[in-house]
């Protein structure tokens, strides 16, 4: 059903699956969409928060981009960190890169993406944003 409510809105969903706890096999509030296209994930994204309706129920869901774990700078390759994971990733629409912290300082110094926020994992898969100035 969450497939299917997003494909109406968004359109190109391959995968949709509600997190649940492995102990107690019960839902943990969270779940994941897999688009099977750019535009699709990018309005998902920027749409921010969407209303999803079923039956009586009625809830205002967050949609934040799932951060990957291992992965190197999209701007320098580990070049600039010493081969270090990109600890910080850019949801803004006209990011959507994963940067190290000498990157992003350099990338985010650019006018205009001043106020872009990080994500970084948290624990049991869960994206932050962190409060980050330079």
């Amino acid at each position: 059903e969450l497939a299917m409510i997003m494909d109406r809105l968004y359109g190109g969903v391959c995968y949709a699956g509600i997190d649940t706890d492995p102990e107690l096999k019960y839902p943990k509030g969270a779940g994941r969409v897999a688009f099977s296209n750019q535009q699709s994930y990018i309005a998902a994204i920027s749409a921010r928060f969407v209303q999803l309706q079923h039956g009586d129920i009625d809830k205002r869901v967050e949609v934040k981009p799932y951060v990957l774990d291992d992965q190197l700078c999209d701007e320098c390759a580990g070049a600039r960190c010493g081969g270090k994971f990109a600890p910080f990733f850019c949801a803004n629409v006209t990011c959507l890169q994963y940067y190290c912290e000498a990157c992003w300082a350099s990338i985010h110094a650019r006018s205009g993406r001043e106020y872009h926020k990080p994500l970084v994992k948290e624990g049991a898969d869960r994206p932050r944003t962190l409060p980050f100035r330079w």
